[in-house]
C-alpha cells in the first residue's frame, strides 16, 4: 500500500512527522517498508522564465537562453526545441543532483557559458521518457522550488499489510488507524450518500451470492481529456500511470476510499446491466488485451448480449472508456471475496480491484464512493449525472456484535485499562457500544472490519492501540512442583546409570521368539503362539528375557565381537490358566568373553560366574537391596555347579549362572556365557529412601583374619552373615578373600579365609577388646557350623 504524507493529512489533522507516523503505524501492525522523500533529485531545481531564446552561434541545434530565476538571470545552453520566450521552465542550478544521476555544474558548451540546465520530465524522474523540456503553467512564479510547484514536496509511505487488514488498502483507512493511535477524529468527508432509486431497466442482479450490492449511475456529456496536474502527479507519486480524467478519478477513489470503481462507455452497452454467473466457455477480452475463457463459477457484469467485465477484477476491452466516449455508466459494487479470489486464481489475473475485493471492502461505503467519484468526474470532465440505481440483493448483513470482558483483556494483555478507555479506543476504529451481557462490553463492529468476530479480536485491537512497546516486560511467577516419579521409573534410571557405568550396553529385542528357543530354555512352560507370526523365528511370546540376549551373543561372536556386556529391560508373558497371560517386567544381564583384552600389564581372562555376581551385587545395592544372599539353585539351562538364586529375606529376586554347556553348544556359542535375570519384584520393590551417610569414625580400625575349615557344601555367604551377627556395632565389614581345598584337608571339607574389620565410633579399640570379639566369632562358628581354625 502506497500513499503520501500530504494525502494522509487530507483525512486527518496531525502534527506528527512522516518518520514518527511510520514508527507508530509499524508498532500497530502496519509495517513501514519504505519512506521516500519525493523531493530527492529536486533539491536545487527551481522555476524560471525564459527572457531570451537565441540561436547558439556555434551550433545549429542549440539555443542560448536567458532565464530569470528569482532575482538572478542565468545563461543556459539548451538542446530542446519545444521552448520559446516567455515560457515557465524547470531550472537545475549548479550543484543539483538529478534523479537520473546527473550532477549540474557550470560549463562551456561550444564556447558558450552555461550556468545550469533546463530539465525534462524524464531528467527530473517524473516519467520514463519525455520529448522536450518541462513547460510549467504560465501563472507559475519565478524562483520557487519545483517540488512545491508540482506537488513533490512530500513523503511517500510504503506499507506492508497483513491479509486481514483489507480496510487499510485506502488512504482513509490508514488515516483511521493513525487517528485511533493518536485519538484524533477523522476529517469529515464533504460528500453525502446520494438518494437512490431502483431501476430494473438499468441494473439487475441474478448472482445474489456473488454480488450482494450494486450501484450505478449514468453521466451524460462527459469530455475525455488528460487529467489536471494535481491528479496526475498524485497518482504517479504512488506508482499509477495517468490515463484520462475519468479513469484517473476511478483509480483515485480506489486508493482514497478503498472502493474499486469501473466506468463503461454507455454507447457500447445495452441496458440493463446484469450481474450474473458466466456461461461455461464464455469468452471475454479484458483491458489487458488477453482473451479469457470463463466458467460457471465466475461472476461477470453483462448486458443483454455479452459479458462486459470480469466482476471485481478487470473491465472488458470492448466496453472501456476511450477518447470518443461521451456518456458513461459508472459502477460501484460489493462482490463476495471468496468468489473473487477463486476467479483470480483460476484466470491468473492480478489487479488492484481484485486485491481489494478478495480481502473485503466496506459494503456500506459503496454509495459514498460512487457519489464522491461522480462529483470529481463532473468537475473534471463535465456532464450531467442522473439518479443512482441501487440494488441490494439481501445476502450481506452487518457482522454480529462481539462481547469482551475488560478484566480478561487486562489479564491476558498485561495492561491496566478501564472499560471506558477501552471503549474510547475501539470507538476510534468505528466500533459502536451496544447492549450486551452484564459485566461485559459489547460492540457492533464496523462494516469495514471483517476480521472482528470474537473477544480475542477485540483484545488484539486494544493491545495494538495501547502500544506493544508500552507493555511492561515481566516474567510470570510460576511455581512448578515436579511430579514425583513412579518407583519403577526411578529404579530403571538407577539401572541404566549403574550398568552403563560398568560397561553394559542396553539392547531391545522383539518379544517374539522361536518355539525351538522356548523349548530349550523353558521346556516346562509352553509359550503362547501367535496367530499370524512374522516368521518361524518369531512364532511365540517369550517367557524369559535371556533368550534374546543369548541370541544377541551368538550373532556378535559369529561376527568377531567376543567381549560382550548386554542388558535388557522388557516384558515377558507368562501363561496362566486357560488362555490368559500375565505380562511382567524383568531385567536380564549377559556377560561373556575376555574381560580386559590384550595388554602388557594385566593378564587377560574369560569372564566367569563370580564376575557377573559382582556386577549383580553392585546393581542390587544401587537399587537399594543391601541385604541380599545367594543360594544354590536356578533354571535347568544353567551349569549345575555355577548357578544361584538371589534372595532378600523371603523375596525371590531372580537367578544368575553360567549357561549350560549343552545349551551353549546348541546355540553355537564358542565361549562361556554368564547370564542373570531379575524378577519384577526386584524392580518394583526396590528401596529408594534417602539414607543419611554415617559419619566416618575418627578412631583407627583393627583387622583380624580367620581361616575356618567347614563342610564342603556350606555356602560362604552363610558363614559371612553369621560372623556379622556376633557384634553388629563393632564389626564394620566381613569379606571372603581365599578358598582352599586340597590334600591337606579331608575331601568333604574346605577352608574359607575371612577378613573382619573392627572399629568403634567413640574410642580406640584395645587389643583385649579385639581379642574378645575374635574369641566370640570362633566360638559361634564352631557352634553353628562345626567350623575349626586352620
Amino acid at each position: 500500500m502506497k500513499l503520501t504524507y500530504r494525502w494522509l493529512l487530507e483525512h486527518l489533522e496531525s502534527s506528527l512527522t512522516p518518520q514518527v507516523i511510520g514508527e507508530r503505524l509499524t508498532m500497530a501492525g502496519l509495517e513501514l517498508e519504505g519512506l521516500t522523500d519525493l523531493r530527492r533529485g529536486l533539491e536545487r531545481v527551481q522555476t524560471g522564465t525564459l527572457l531570451v531564446v537565441a540561436p547558439h552561434p556555434n551550433a545549429d541545434r542549440l539555443t542560448v537562453c536567458q532565464v530569470q530565476v528569482g532575482a538572478e538571470c542565468l545563461t543556459i545552453v539548451c538542446g530542446a526545441t519545444n521552448h520559446r520566450q516567455g515560457d515557465k521552465v524547470a531550472v537545475a542550478r549548479e550543484g543539483a543532483q538529478l534523479a537520473n544521476g546527473m550532477t549540474i555544474c557550470i560549463s562551456q558548451v561550444r564556447g558558450q557559458r552555461s550556468e545550469g540546465m533546463l530539465c525534462s520530465r524524464a531528467e527530473l524522474g517524473l516519467s520514463g521518457s519525455s520529448e522536450g523540456i518541462l513547460i510549467l503553467p504560465p501563472e507559475t512564479a519565478d524562483g520557487l522550488p519545483l517540488s512545491t510547484v508540482i506537488g513533490r514536496d512530500d513523503h511517500l509511505f510504503e506499507l506492508s499489510l497483513t491479509p486481514n487488514r483489507g480496510d487499510c488498502l485506502g488512504v482513509r483507512g490508514i488515516a483511521r488507524e493513525l487517528g485511533a493511535l493518536t485519538q484524533t477524529p477523522l476529517r469529515p468527508l464533504a460528500v453525502q450518500p446520494p438518494p437512490v432509486v431502483n431501476h430494473p431497466e438499468q441494473v439487475r442482479i441474478e448472482d445474489a451470492q456473488g454480488c450482494p450490492r450494486y450501484a450505478g449511475r449514468i453521466i451524460r456529456g462527459v469530455r475525455i481529456a488528460p487529467s489536471p496536474d494535481w491528479l496526475r502527479l498524485r497518482l504517479e507519486a504512488v506508482g499509477l500511470r495517468s490515463i484520462n480524467n475519468v479513469v484517473d478519478v476511478t483509480n483515485y477513489i480506489l486508493l482514497d476510499l478503498n472502493q474499486p470503481l469501473h466506468a463503461f462507455d454507455l454507447d457500447k452497452v445495452q441496458l440493463p446491466i446484469v450481474v450474473r454467473r458466466a456461461k461455461a466457455g464464455e469468452c471475454l477480452r479484458t483491458l489487458d488485451g488477453v482473451e479469457r475463457t470463463l466458467d460457471g463459477e465466475m461472476t461477470v457484469i453483462a448486458d443483454g448480449q455479452q459479458a462486459l467485465a470480469l466482476a471485481g477484477i478487470m473491465g472488458g476491452e470492448e466496453s472501456g472508456v476511450t477518447e470518443a466516449t461521451q456518456d458513461i455508466f459508472l459502477e460501484a459494487a460489493y462482490f463476495e471475496p471468496i468468489r473473487i479470489a477463486r476467479t483470480g486464481r483460476k484466470l491468473a489475473v492480478q489487479s488492484d480491484s481484485r486485491y481489494r475485493f478478495e480481502r473485503g471492502i466496506d459494503p456500506e461505503g459503496v454509495l459514498l464512493a460512487l457519489q464522491r467519484a461522480t462529483e470529481w468526474i463532473v468537475q473534471l470532465a463535465g456532464g450531467v449525472a442522473e439518479a443512482v440505481t441501487w440494488v441490494d440483493a439481501g445476502t450481506w448483513s452487518m457482522p454480529a456484535p462481539v462481547s469482551m470482558r475488560p478484566q480478561r483483556i487486562n489479564q491476558l494483555g498485561g495492561i491496566a485499562l478501564s472499560p471506558e478507555a477501552m471503549s474510547t479506543m475501539l470507538g476510534y476504529l468505528g466500533c459502536r457500544l451496544v447492549d450486551g451481557p452484564p459485566h461485559q462490553l459489547t460492540f457492533q463492529p464496523p462494516s469495514h472490519r471483517h476480521d472482528l468476530r470474537r473477544e480475542e479480536d477485540l483484545l488484539e485491537e486494544v493491545i495494538r492501540l495501547y502500544g506493544y512497546d508500552r507493555i511492561q516486560v515481566s516474567l510470570p511467577r510460576l511455581e512448578v512442583n515436579a511430579p514425583e516419579r513412579p518407583a519403577i521409573e526411578r529404579t530403571l534410571a538407577t539401572v541404566h546409570h549403574c550398568l552403563g557405568g560398568r560397561g553394559y550396553l542396553e539392547v531391545i529385542n522383539y518379544a517374539f521368539i522361536s518355539a525351538e528357543l522356548q523349548q530349550q530354555f523353558n521346556p516346562t512352560l509352553r509359550g503362547t503362539a501367535l496367530l499370524n507370526p512374522i516368521s518361524a523365528e518369531q512364532a511365540v511370546l517369550r517367557t524369559c528375557l535371556v533368550t534374546g540376549l543369548v541370541d544377541n551373543a551368538r550373532r556378535n561372536v559369529s561376527r568377531g565381537n567376543h567381549t560382550l556386556r548386554f542388558y535388557e529391560v522388557g516384558g515377558v508373558f507368562v501363561p496362566l490358566s486357560g488362555s490368559q497371560l500375565r505380562e511382567a517386567q524383568r531385567l536380564a544381564l549377559l556377560l561373556s568373553g575376555p574381560l580386559y583384552g590384550r595388554n602388557w600389564h594385566t593378564p587377560d581372562r574369560e569372564a566367569d560366574f563370580f564376575d557377573l555376581k559382582g556386577d549383580v551385587t553392585a546393581l542390587l545395592r544401587s537399587m537399594g537391596w543391601d541385604e541380599v544372599r545367594f543360594e544354590a539353585g536356578g533354571p535347568s539351562f544353567l551349569h549345575p555347579g555355577r548357578k544361584a538364586i538371589i534372595l532378600a529375606g523371603d523375596l525371590h529376586l531372580g537367578w544368575l549362572g553360567t549357561l549350560h554347556p549343552t545349551v551353549q553348544a546348541q546355540r553355537e556359542l564358542s565361549q562361556s556365557v554368564q547370564i542373570c535375570e531379575l524378577e519384577e519384584v526386584a524392580l518394583t520393590h526396590a528401596l529408594h529412601a534417602t539414607v543419611a551417610p554415617a559419619a566416618a569414625s575418627r578412631f583407627p580400625a583393627l583387622e583380624r583374619d580367620f581361616a575356618f575349615v567347614v563342610a564342603q557344601d556350606l555356602p560362604s555367604m552363610a558363614l559371612l552373615e553369621a560372623i556379622r551377627t556376633v557384634d553388629g556395632s563393632l564389626i564394620r565389614s566381613v569379606d571372603l578373600f581365599d578358598l582352599y581345598t586340597g590334600s591337606h584337608l579331608p575331601a568333604d571339607r574346605k577352608s574359607l579365609a575371612v577378613r573382619v574389620v573392627l572399629q568403634a565410633d567413640d574410642r580406640t579399640l584395645t587389643d583385649q577388646e579385639a581379642q574378645n570379639i575374635s574369641d566370640r566369632i570362633v566360638a559361634q562358628m564352631a557352634q553353628q557350623f562345626a567350623a575349626t581354625l586352620r
